[in-house]
């Protein structure tokens, strides 16, 4: 899947990604972004994305992309990303929708790794022999003081809250870190713009236009069609500023062979690679920043004239009430008739119907008792659910303490994206008892989280700042003339001569 080895030598990132969910990607542009969509994404039902989109596919930058995969000599698992909007709350913040709320999505190690063992991740039933690849592979040793010598370290960067107001998360320096030290590589993909254009088609009928997240993550230039998407650990949290910048991108100069390539082309193979360099000395726990150029300032000043705040806007997210125990005891659906949930949100259960499918021909309903099978509190099991009955449970503890909780009854219901295995069949109702509070959460309705707002911001991460002949960066399929936007400060750069 990767262009590049990453091996565990000593302690594994200790801190979470984040998760950009693309939903409903552009069947028609999907060549343009070929390779990010065949090696890189993950099923959104892995990642929290199940209801983004009528499809919804994620992308996992760190970890989840860097990592090889072996189906059967796997050793990290990954667990739940944290959901909140960053402190960028819909209808007072004009940042709203403009980042991911899915973050510190973390992995773990499934046994004891040694330093030099190479990290694994499982990349799902059928990946590499839909690719025609053997689904395993011989774990290779490497040794530590080669690492040491050749490798890039990637615990540089811890995640945090910005210190900018209205920016969300920000990348902050995990140790003191001189002027011109590598703080992190950053290798990146190519893909177009026009593929980070959907059509979203709403249940009134309506088809709305609108652009992906992703755009945000993205580095690109006003005049061209090309984008490159970097993907290493915690690079897409490093926020702008123009003033107080303390990093830069240099090219990595094993990537200059590629830099007369076309966009099918670098859909093809490709190594290309930034890495990030410290342009002054960073003290432990500084936010880092780089400058994102003028025609980036230029939009966000816009947007920030054009927005306007709307304190009547009392929506309520999924992850709110999810973090709120007045929301603990859940309603009934006869209950929710006096007394509804907020209009977008929706309860979910986890729940595996292939353990349970021993339906009769013509059976029209069945109730069975819910079971913690293994595996069971998995996001890929998540889907809808009605309450229609709570019942009050007493338990005593091992020094007999007594604690009281509840057990629900549910009708199951399917979404998109299931299995053939764990649909229900249309027209059947499928009851389940003794559901667990764990096994509840609140979800939000498709296409009503805030990256979906209308007014989101949307702009790529550039370096307008550089003259070119406007007539030949609109005509840009390569990265040869876009190669030197990414450095100007020749003391950071590697000779012309090798990049062109």
């Amino acid at each position: 899947m990767q262009q590049f080895t990453y091996i565990l030598s000593t302690t594994f990132t200790p801190t979470g990604d984040i998760v950009i969910h693309l939903p409903d990607p552009n069947p028609n542009k999907a060549h343009e972004m070929r390779k990010l969509i065949w090696d890189y994404v993950w099923d959104g039902q892995e990642t929290g994305g199940h209801y983004e989109g009528l499809r919804s596919i994620s992308l996992v930058p760190g970890t989840g992309m860097l990592v090889n995969g072996d189906s059967k000599q796997h050793n990290l698992l990954p667990r739940f990303p944290s959901v909140d909007n960053g402190g960028l709350k819909r209808g007072f913040s004009a940042g709203a929708g403009a980042i991911t709320h899915h973050h510190n999505f973390t992995w773990m190690v499934e046994h004891d790794l040694e330093a030099g063992d190479e990290v694994f991740v499982d990349y799902g039933p059928g990946w590499f022999q839909e690719r025609g690849f053997a689904d395993t592979s011989t774990p290779k040793k490497w040794d530590v003081d080669f690492l040491r010598q050749h490798g890039y370290c990637l615990d540089n960067v811890v995640p945090g809250a910005s210190l900018l107001e209205g920016a969300g998360r920000g990348a902050f320096a995990s140790r003191d870190i001189h002027a011109g030290t590598i703080i992190a590589p950053v290798p990146v993909i190519a893909l177009s713009k026009g593929s980070l254009e959907t059509m979203k088609e709403r249940t009134d009928g309506t088809v709305v236009k609108s652009e992906q997240l992703l755009k945000n993550y993205c580095y690109g230039h006003p005049d061209s069609d090309l984008l490159l998407y970097p993907y290493s650990h915690g690079i897409n949290l490093v926020n702008h500023h123009s003033t107080k910048s303390n990093v830069k991108l240099r090219w990595w100069n094993d990537s200059s062979p590629y830099f007369n390539r076309t966009l099918l082309e670098l859909q093809q193979s490709s190594r290309l690679m930034f890495e990030l360099v410290a342009t002054n000395p960073i003290k432990k726990g500084d936010e880092i920043y780089m400058d994102y150029g003028d025609e980036w300032d230029n939009a966000w000043q816009n947007h920030m004239e054009s927005w306007r705040p709307d304190p009547n806007n009392f929506h309520v997210s999924a992850e709110t009430m999810n973090n709120n125990d007045d929301f603990h005891v859940l309603r009934t659906e006869n209950e929710q008739q006096l007394q509804p949930y907020p209009q977008d949100v929706f309860t979910s259960c986890y729940y595996r119907y292939s353990d349970n499918n021993l339906l009769k021909p013509n059976q029209k309903r069945s109730m069975v008792v819910w079971k913690p099978t293994n595996g069971m509190i998995s996001l890929r099991n998540l889907r809808p659910c009605r309450i229609i009955q709570r019942d009050p449970m007493t338990n005593f503890t091992s020094s007999n303490n007594q604690v009281s909780f509840h057990i629900y009854t549910v009708i199951v219901m399917n979404r998109p994206g299931l299995k053939e295995s764990e649909r229900i069949p249309k027209g059947h109702v499928h009851v389940v008892s003794h559901v667990p509070r764990n096994a509840i959460v609140f979800s939000e309705k498709v296409y009503t989280s805030d990256q979906h707002l209308p007014d989101a911001f949307r702009k790529e991460i550039g370096w307008g700042f550089i003259s070119f002949a406007v007539e030949k960066l609109k005509e840009l399929t390569t990265i040869s003339l876009l190669a030197a936007t990414f450095c100007t400060d020749q003391s950071l750069c590697y000779e012309e001569e090798n990049r062109q």
